[in-house]
Formats: C-alpha cells, structure tokens, sequence
C-alpha cells in the first residue's frame, strides 16, 4: 500500500536533496572520499524508501520545482 505525496514527505525529499549537494557530502571537502560515499550512500537508500512510500520514482529537478514553487 503506497502512501500520498504530502507536504511533509516533500519536505523529507528536500532535505535530503540538500544533503546530496557535493559540498554537503563532503563537509566542503573536508571529508575523505570513502566518508563521502558513505554518506551519499545513506542519502540514496533514504531516498529509495521515500519512493517505495509513495510508489513512485523521484528526481532531485521535481523536489527543486517543489521548493521554487512555496
């Protein structure tokens, strides 16, 4: 059973598309590259439960279009 798109699972998507932002993986670049991955790979499994959630597929340019359109 999938759930509905609400505000707050849009909002859950939005934090962590600002997560995935390079510098934010990194800590500005501060971060080795297997802490980097490890992390990217956090965000994505992360992600990929919000979409099972929701029974749909997600791309960061949907959750940015959400966030312009507040």
């Amino acid at each position: 059973m999938t759930e509905q798109l609400t505000q707050e699972i849009k909002n859950q998507f939005e934090v962590l598309a600002s997560r995935l932002s390079p510098e934010n993986l990194s800590c500005d670049g501060e971060l080795s590259r297997s802490e980097t991955n490890r992390r990217y790979s956090q965000c994505k499994r992360e992600w990929r439960t919000l979409e099972r959630r929701i029974g749909r597929t997600v791309n960061e340019d949907e959750v940015w279009e959400w966030e312009r359109s507040k």
